[in-house]
């Protein structure tokens, strides 16, 4: 669905929710982390989006010990996003909000969405991120006895240290024309 000839419901969500975006046909909704679960069920039962459909989280961080660190200088924190959707229209939004790294707490979305469950726990085990009031915060993937979040940019990968990560990589351009190809058989 092209999100933008929607202007309703983006009209209505940038009224209500000031931190509304809508990027290459995304709505994103940023919220703080306090308004979370609020802006969560806000979505859910006043504008239909009853469709939990994914929660993940990205480690903003500028030391990374395995390749290079960004190009612009962030704020190390963690970004944590859902999307939620309708199961009529097609509409969607990725809902956002931004938790402190050093203590990466958040309230639970189960009580709204209970499919966030398996959701939570992944970014559990992955990010180290805890998720109060989870009925189950436990490992879904790592054997008992592992240590660490592979998910986190600071996290040492035993393969990189092994074989060093290869940066950005350089493209030859591509030719031209015909005659440059034809020109290159030749010599």
């Amino acid at each position: 669905m092209d999100q933008s000839e929607n202007t309703s419901l983006l009209d209505s969500l940038s009224s209500n929710f000031p931190s509304t975006t809508n990027d290459f046909d995304t709505l994103k909704i940023f919220v703080k982390e306090d308004e979370w679960v609020q802006a969560a069920t806000k979505l859910k039962d006043e504008y239909g989006l009853s469709f939990f459909s994914w929660l993940s989280a990205v480690d903003w961080e500028n030391d990374v010990s395995v390749g290079d660190p960004p190009k612009e200088n962030v704020q190390p924190s963690f970004e944590i996003l859902c999307c939620l959707s309708d199961t009529s229209d097609g509409n969607f939004v990725i809902l956002s909000t931004t938790i402190d790294k050093t203590n990466p707490i958040i309230n639970t979305l189960v009580n709204v969405f209970p499919g966030a469950s398996w959701h939570e726990r992944e970014a559990y085990e992955m990010f180290g991120i805890s998720f109060e009031g989870h009925p189950n915060l436990i490992k879904l993937y790592l054997p008992d006895g592992f240590e660490g979040n592979p998910l986190l940019k600071s996290y040492e990968l035993l393969t990189r240290e092994v074989k060093p990560w290869p940066g950005e990589v350089d493209v030859e351009p591509m030719p031209e024309s015909d005659e440059e190809i034809k020109g290159d058989d030749e010599q």
